[in-house]
């Protein structure tokens, strides 16, 4: 009879013990959610809080979120295969690394190869941890509040007259003008799109609000190539609205009417001057001395076409190349500054050579390809935002900074999540789903 009772204890302890470990292993990968949206969230912010000897806050945020996922890892006891898009990003960064070894400046190099290291850890966090569409929609909604922070700090620059920078445009939170200009042109796409998925209200109209912010924001900086950056979402704007109901196509016209007229009416006249110059410079113009600092990057291409210069080693050779002395207290310019490529693929093409261009290249194809497997809405937007980011990264070197590679990563899982199931059913196996669907092609928005 005691035996009989005590196999009968052990039967109804199991399933108990079962809960009670789900329930733990549940509570981790919350927690780790949480960390992760914290630092989506301080990303396009992160230089208003400077911690002297340590970095931004971003890196204050990202190591409670790595001890957590790690936690939740071990609690779980699986880690997420990664996609064969994160294996392209890995070669690229151990090529980068490896320029080390014949780099023109290895210090530089050094500090670059932490810097990989960095966000391929924050790209494995949104990989392991935004798995559902609904975590992928709250590191959207992340990324935007996050900008609507810096886009406020802009504006209260400008009505208190503290914003003002040496050259006559306004900026924010201790950010260069056109970064920060580039990391709203990229909120507003993502905003719009959540403008057309929220399902409560006043998420909607937090959206449209963030979209006019940003608008604001980029015309304050006067930045002309994130303004140009901003021409996909315009164009792909009108082929999404048969797909919408007319509640929701409402509102982004409206707040795309508010942003144009809160522009118009409000900010300064030498920025929408200094706007009034795009055409020019193109066509007759230097880029503010691009050009002339692209006609030195391809002379040293020509001695160094394959491996490159050194990852973060540009700087260093082309002031070399020009007899600059190197300068960090200043804006680019040829006459004694620090000097930058100012294009991205430029950048990838001198300081990591053919071959890592060739990597980065692949990289972007394949992103390109996984949107084909999207709704079409879906598809429409992250297009969008990947040509908001290609047009921009032609002005600005970001092939390391933190907003490109969320960007790449979120897409990365947005298409592992949708081609899950698919995955699911071509093996056998039916699909097991645990929220509402993924994605629809008509969702049934409130009015």
């Amino acid at each position: 009879m005691l035996d009989h009772s005590a196999t009968m204890g052990r039967y109804y302890q199991q399933p108990r013990i079962s809960q009670v470990q789900a329930a733990r292993k549940t509570m981790f990968r919350k927690a780790a959610f949480v960390f992760v949206w914290l630092v989506v969230f301080v990303i396009p912010w992160e230089n208003g809080v400077v911690i002297h000897g340590f970095g931004t806050i971003t890196r204050l945020a990202a190591i409670p979120a790595v001890g957590m996922a790690l936690l939740a890892i071990l609690e779980s006891g699986r880690l997420r295969t990664l996609a064969a898009q994160h294996f392209i990003m890995l070669s690229f960064f151990i090529w980068a690394s490896l320029t080390y070894f014949w780099s023109f400046d290895p210090s530089a190099t050094a500090a670059s190869i932490y810097t990989f290291f960095q966000l391929f850890v924050m790209v494995w966090l949104v990989w392991e941890f935004a798995q559902t569409r609904t975590e992928q929609l709250l590191l959207m909604r992340a990324y935007t509040a996050g900008a609507t922070v810096s886009s406020v700090a802009a504006l209260i620059g400008f009505f208190t007259a503290t914003g003002l920078g040496d050259n006559g445009r306004y900026t924010g939170l201790n950010f260069n003008a056109g970064d920060l200009a580039f990391i709203l042109a990229l909120a507003i796409p993502m905003s719009l799109y959540l403008v057309t998925q929220e399902r409560r209200k006043i998420l909607v109209w937090f959206a449209g609000l963030s979209t006019v912010l940003a608008f604001c924001g980029i015309i304050l900086t006067a930045s002309r190539g994130s303004l140009v950056a901003c021409i996909p979402t315009a164009v792909v704007l009108p082929f999404l609205f048969p797909k919408l109901r007319w509640g929701r196509n409402l509102v982004i016209v409206t707040f795309i009417s508010l942003a144009g007229i809160g522009a118009w009416l409000f900010m300064p006249k030498s920025s929408w001057t200094r706007l009034s110059t795009i055409g020019s410079e193109i066509s007759s113009g230097t880029l503010n001395e691009r050009t002339l600092i692209w006609q030195t990057g391809w002379q040293i291409f020509g001695q160094t076409p394959f491996q490159g210069v050194g990852s973060e080693a540009f700087a260093s050779t082309a002031e070399h190349a020009l007899g600059v002395a190197s300068r960090k207290d200043t804006d680019m310019g040829v006459g004694g500054a620090r000097l930058a490529a100012h294009n991205t693929f430029f950048s990838i093409l001198l300081e990591e050579g053919a071959i890592g261009f060739t990597l980065f290249s692949m990289l972007l194809v394949t992103l390109i390809l996984s949107t084909w497997g999207l709704p079409a809405i879906d598809r429409t937007f992250w297009l969008c935002i990947l040509a908001t980011w290609a047009i921009g990264a032609l002005d600005l070197t970001w092939e390391d900074r933190k907003p490109t590679w969320f960007i790449f990563a979120l897409l990365i899982s947005v298409a592992a999540t949708k081609l899950a199931p698919r995955a699911r059913r071509w093996a056998g196996s039916p699909a097991v789903v645990h929220e509402p669907p993924l994605y629809s092609e008509s969702p049934s928005y409130p009015g």
